[in-house]
């Protein structure tokens, strides 16, 4: 069975404005229709019917078109205020025109509901700030992008492996800087084409997150250096391990020690004996400095760090090595770090470059010189270049025949407290290899 029109007072309203505009309509209609009829039953004149429906008519229109402007003006205000808050302008307020009933209780809770949002945003603002200070505070390099992916902030550890400010890149694509949100909205490393290289993410993990602020969403994204990571794992074992064994060897050369030096003492021994005791105490003394060194591998340093004159630096390193000539290129004329640390860094490289090279060979080379946000340091041999790379740091292993494995340990760990990182690599000629170490501008 077909089902019934609907009449046209009957269909659903467009809109509360159209439908009070039609009942006033409707009831001025009818009002008139029956001032007319009156009028007709008197059998009054034209003029008094149109006299009387004027006088009755329009203020009764006038009273409607009021009644209608007060009743629809509180909703556009609420209109305004409810945009405004849609837009997070929560300051706006519009004046309540009633004391009472549901208009005024909705006034209250929209107000109120505005001062709950203004006080939410207050609190995410304290909490971006707070992000991008804990960001600047990490030396992990971090990086902020839009939610269109675009470059909005990063710490002085992600300008450092860029080699230039991020500043220069900021609202820079995330592609140029080597990584990529993918479809399974996860952080990649990417090789696009003049990207920034991450070592094709070998050494780097990438960890992510998300923030609101402003109503826009930010995707917080932090690099892990694998590597480093690792090699702190490695030193705490080692460190557990060098404690075991500097409290056993202590506890065995201390009294051995004392003992020697004990017979050593004694009138009337041979001078064959006496000697012997000599060499246990000077062997076992030597023995316990090298158990004292070899546990400031991992140590925290104190640092005291100053300005200091490399143009002097260079004369105090080119008097030590006499035997190896060195030429110098040295286009710095301060660096920032511990003097005496810094000294006994340059000494060990170019001590192993000296061993690495043949006397009256080529000159060992030291470079020194300003690149963008920090400083770069490089002593370069012609000798038979490195064997095995990748046990260089490894505690212990050593390729000299009176070697201890200690030297380049002691030296990244000196140049990582400064903030820099430490390399040892041959040459790309094959001829020799090169010691390079950074060191940040301040």
């Amino acid at each position: 069975m077909a089902s019934k029109p609907d009449m046209p007072f009957m269909r659903k309203a467009k809109s509360l404005e159209s439908q009070l505009k039609t009942f006033g309509w409707i009831l001025l209609v009818a009002i008139g229709g029956l001032l007319g009829w009156v009028m007709y039953l008197l059998d009054a004149s034209t003029l008094v019917v149109l006299t009387v429906c004027t006088l009755v008519l329009l203020p009764f229109g006038l009273c409607l078109g009021w009644f209608y402007r007060q009743l629809s003006t509180p909703f556009y205000r609420l209109t305004t205020l409810v945009e405004a808050i849609r837009l997070e302008d929560h300051s706006l307020r519009a004046h309540n025109p009633y004391q009472g009933g549901v208009v005024h209780d909705l006034y209250q809770e929209i107000g109120a509901l505005a001062d709950d949002l203004q006080q939410r945003k207050d609190i995410y603002s304290q909490h971006s700030l707070l992000i991008y200070h804990l960001i600047e505070q990490l030396d992990t390099p971090i990086a902020v992008f839009s939610e269109k992916l675009l470059l909005s902030h990063a710490n002085a550890a992600f300008s450092q492996h860029l080699n230039k400010p991020w500043q220069s890149m900021r609202h820079g694509a995330a592609t140029r800087l080597g990584m990529m949100f993918d479809e399974n909205k996860q952080w990649v490393f990417t090789q696009a084409e003049n990207a920034h290289s991450w070592q094709n993410g070998q050494n780097w993990q990438i960890r992510q997150s998300h923030f609101i602020q402003d109503g826009q969403k930010y995707h917080l994204v932090i690099l892990i250096d694998i590597e480093h990571a690792l090699r702190e794992q490695q030193q705490q074992s080692w460190q557990q391990i060098i404690r075991v064994m500097t409290h056993e060897i202590n506890n065995s050369l201390t009294p051995i020690k004392s003992l020697a030096q004990t017979l050593a003492a004694q009138p009337g021994l041979e001078p064959r004996s006496q000697q012997a005791l000599n060499v246990i105490v000077d062997r076992s003394v030597s023995l316990q400095q090298f158990v004292s060194r070899y546990g400031s591998i991992g140590k925290r340093l104190t640092l005291q760090q100053s300005w200091i004159d490399s143009k002097l630096l260079e004369r105090q390193l080119s008097t030590l090595f006499t035997t190896h000539p060195i030429e110098v290129e040295n286009q710095v004329d301060k660096i920032w770090a511990d003097p005496v640390l810094l000294e006994q860094v340059l000494i060990n490289l170019l001590k192993n470059a000296a061993e690495a090279s043949e006397v009256g060979g080529p000159a060992i080379k030291l470079t020194l010189k300003q690149q963008k946000n920090h400083i770069l340091i490089e002593v370069q041999d012609r000798g038979q270049g490195i064997a095995n790379e990748q046990n260089l740091f490894i505690p212990l292993y050593t390729t000299k025949p009176n070697g201890s494995g200690i030297g380049l340990g002691l030296c990244r760990n000196i140049v990582e407290q400064h903030g820099g990182r430490l390399s040892l690599v041959n040459n790309k000629d094959g001829a020799g290899a090169v010691a390079g170490f950074s060191l940040p501008l301040v």
